[in-house]
């Protein structure tokens, strides 16, 4: 990893613009930055023009996006600091034990996508599009991003999980007892 690296993020939307910058921060405090200034800017945005910079000493980057909503702004930026950092992409730690357990094959896709909320954050706030990759991970196999999100309201409606957010942003927890 390099010692040195320096960021100049900076979000524009309707209501003005915002800027950071840091230099020498490990990837995991710079991640942390960005997203704590990610989501102030969305909590009055729909969409935000983005301009990053990053230098590593040995070459300057710089992307510029306009008109991200708030997952793709959050999924870009987040690439764009795994390329600068040198971060390798590693596929998420799977607690597979519990795979064991069940006759994966013959289940539905609502009831995969309800073992993940179990096993994997029985008391965490997942969005639609995390669970939607986690399931692609784990099994293999596509899933609809409608189809998640139609899963997760169903469980909300039966009074499984918990919901917050907008449409945009909204969140599922698993009501544990």
């Amino acid at each position: 990893m390099n010692e040195y690296i320096s960021i100049k993020l900076e979000l524009k939307g309707k209501g003005g613009s915002s800027v950071l910058e840091f230099e020498g921060l490990e990837y995991e405090e710079a991640k942390e930055r960005v997203y704590t200034l990610i989501n102030f800017i969305y909590r009055r945005e729909r969409f935000a023009n983005v301009r990053i910079e990053g230098n590593d000493r040995e070459i300057k980057f710089s992307q510029e996006f306009e008109k991200l909503s708030y997952s793709e702004a959050k999924e870009r930026i987040n690439e764009f600091l795994k390329f600068i950092y040198k971060i390798e992409e590693k596929l998420p730690t799977v607690k597979e034990s519990w795979l064991s357990m069940y006759d994966i094959e013959n289940l539905s896709q609502k009831d995969r996508l309800f073992l993940i909320l179990k096993h994997n954050h029985p008391n965490e706030w997942v969005r639609s599009q995390d669970i939607k990759e986690e399931y692609e991970i784990l099994f293999g196999e596509p899933i609809n991003l409608s189809s998640v999100s139609t899963y997760l309201a169903r469980f909300y409606e039966s009074g499984l999980t918990e919901r917050r957010g907008s449409r945009a942003q909204r969140e599922y927890r698993l009501i544990t007892s």
